[in-house]
């Protein structure tokens, strides 16, 4: 059976996809450009045509003599600690990318049961739920979901689209009393690859918490799902220390 033959976009678009997925990890060589003109079956012009889409792209760059490699992305660090002082946005900035956020859905819901014991409200109680997308110079990285009692989501509701949560429940004086985080390793689901613009199945880091009032009511669930390639999270946990006795 012949092979497909490949348009200088189309070679760029396969290695793209390849690069996302996780083929070629950043840092690591791309194949020779003998190599690619037989895997594609395409001249060497047009192997470097696509090379040089995506060294404009700065998904990869060429070093003299080595060959093209996947330029490595800086990690953002993401910090939890009992008193959270910065927003995700802001180590987005500090990694050298541009935070940004896109509201995907703002929506009143019956609690089902799940939901219900989150947020400690009766099920088939109203609640909002409300999705956001953060992205670093315009790729999505993080999807974030969270649900909310009525009275708080009226509150935040004018800048939930555009403030991180951490900041907005600080500018609106909402006290919290504890964070409660989990963090599981999840594949992304096909609706969930459509946000992100990546292949179902890819793994991702998933952030689970709660923000708890000062009398222990849930006030915000919350679930994140991140990019497990552009993450690094570090959680703080001061020690507690009993004072001796004399």
């Amino acid at each position: 059976m012949p092979q497909r033959s490949f348009l200088y976009n189309d070679v760029a678009i396969e290695l793209r996809s390849q690069i996302a997925q996780g083929d070629y990890a950043p840092g690591s060589r791309l194949p020779s450009l003998n190599e690619l003109v037989g895997q594609f079956n395409v001249s060497a012009i047009t192997i470097r045509r696509a090379l040089g889409e995506l060294m404009h792209e700065g998904l990869v760059e060429g070093h003299q003599g080595l060959g093209v490699f996947v330029k490595t992305i800086p990690k953002i660090h993401r910090v939890l600690a009992g008193d959270p002082n910065s927003t995700i946005g802001d180590e987005i900035a500090r990694a050298g990318f541009r935070p940004h956020l896109t509201e995907i859905d703002f929506a009143q819901i019956k609690a089902n049961e799940e939901i219900a014991s989150w947020l400690k409200v009766p099920a088939g109680s109203n609640v909002f739920r409300h999705q956001k997308l953060t992205l670093a110079d315009d790729e999505p990285v993080a999807l974030h979901t969270l649900f909310l009692r009525p009275k708080l989501a009226n509150l935040l509701r004018d800048k939930l689209n555009n403030v991180f949560i951490f900041k907005l429940l600080e500018d609106r004086k909402v006290a919290i009393a504890n964070l409660k985080c989990e963090f599981s390793a999840v594949p992304l689901s096909e609706q969930q690859a459509r946000v992100f613009q990546l292949q179902p199945g890819q793994p991702m880091m998933r952030v689970d918490y709660t923000h708890y009032g000062r009398n222990g009511i849930p006030l915000v669930v919350g679930q994140t799902v991140c990019r497990a390639d552009r993450f690094v999270f570090e959680v703080n946990l001061p020690r507690k220390t009993r004072a001796r006795r004399g």
